[in-house]
């Protein structure tokens, strides 16, 4: 069995949509037990703010609840503030689609969020996967793609702005080692963009305070370098981790990195498997890079979703113990 100990940090993620509201107390505490010493959750930004400017004191309260909980079981509790869904009356209106009606409400949101939480949580991931984001918006138009990639970057600096100075500030930047598709023109320049997308736009744009999108001048962004406490990454594939933090690392951003691999489906022994194979590349990577964290995500499976590494029961499977180091 791979080291356990080699990253001292072990977390696990429960996205908005896999937060089971009626358990989730019992389930912070039952992943404190297990070993987690971390635990990000998505924050319910349609449930927050159910109408443009609204607050929802439940969701306030819950949510609140869950940070408390967690400080007693001695768990960092991490909150994410945009994973891909947005509020409908935010979407409807150009959503990131519109850098006018974004710049205007997305650092509401964000205050909000500041204010009402404050120190009480262990670190902030204020956008989860931003590539995703534009993704879900305009998947087969480069032009209008970009215009979301680029208030998508300002998004993230006006969020820094905010967040700053308080729990830690974390990426969550999607990586994959990009293969074109054919080997036509079109496929290779695809397979250059996305690469360039991933690794030039939010890396470099973090270290040299630059937005670079392919097909665009470069521009400059106050106070974007440096816009980051925790270099966060997410990864797809546990086979590549390593290669990943490696380029990553390469960027000399100088800060703490941590990687969340997203599970995949199939049976839980393959899954164990990958899990091994996932703590090996990151106990290779922390003896050269400062590597603070390694997490998996989804932490439960849902009905529909059955790639956690804990039951919709509540038991533990064998994924989970190899990741945890709990003996079978």
């Amino acid at each position: 069995m791979p080291d356990s100990a080699a990253v001292g940090t072990r977390g696990v993620v429960i996205p908005t949509a896999q937060l089971d509201r009626t358990r989730a107390h019992e389930d912070i505490s039952l992943l404190a037990e297990l070993g987690a010493k971390q635990i990000r959750i998505g924050v319910d930004w349609s449930w927050m703010q159910p109408t443009a400017g609204a607050v929802n004191g439940d969701a306030a309260e819950f949510y609140l609840g869950l940070a408390q909980t967690a400080s007693r079981a001695g768990v960092p509790l991490q909150f994410t503030l945009l994973e891909r869904e947005v509020p409908n009356w935010f979407d409807n209106e150009g959503g990131f689609a519109d850098a006018r009606w974004a710049g205007h409400w997305w650092p509401r949101w964000v205050e909000l969020c500041a204010e009402t939480f404050g120190d009480g949580i262990g670190g902030w991931v204020p956008i989860e996967h931003p590539l995703r984001v534009a993704n879900r918006l305009f998947p087969d138009d480069p032009r209008r793609h970009g215009d979301v990639l680029d208030t998508l970057v300002t998004a993230w600096r006006d969020a820094w702005r905010i967040l700053r100075g308080g729990p830690p500030v974390i990426t969550a930047f999607g990586l994959e080692i990009v293969r074109p598709v054919d080997q036509t023109k079109p496929g290779q320049d695809a397979a250059h963009r996305l690469d360039q997308i991933r690794f030039r736009l939010w890396l470099q744009g973090l270290r040299d305070g630059t937005v670079s999108i392919p097909g665009r001048a470069d521009r400059e962004l106050a106070d974007l370098a440096g816009a980051c406490d925790v270099l966060g990454l997410i990864v797809r594939h546990e086979r590549d981790t390593l290669g990943l933090l490696h380029r990553a690392g390469e960027q000399s951003l100088e800060r703490p990195m941590a990687v969340t691999l997203m599970l995949p489906a199939g049976t839980d022994a393959d899954r164990e498997s990958v899990v091994e194979r996932f703590v090996q590349e990151t106990a290779e990577a922390a003896t050269g890079l400062p590597l603070i964290s390694v997490s998996l995500n989804p932490a439960f499976d849902m009905v529909d979703d059955q790639r956690g590494i804990i039951s919709r029961d509540r038991e533990l499977k064998d994924s989970g113990r190899m990741f945890f180091g709990i003996n079978q």
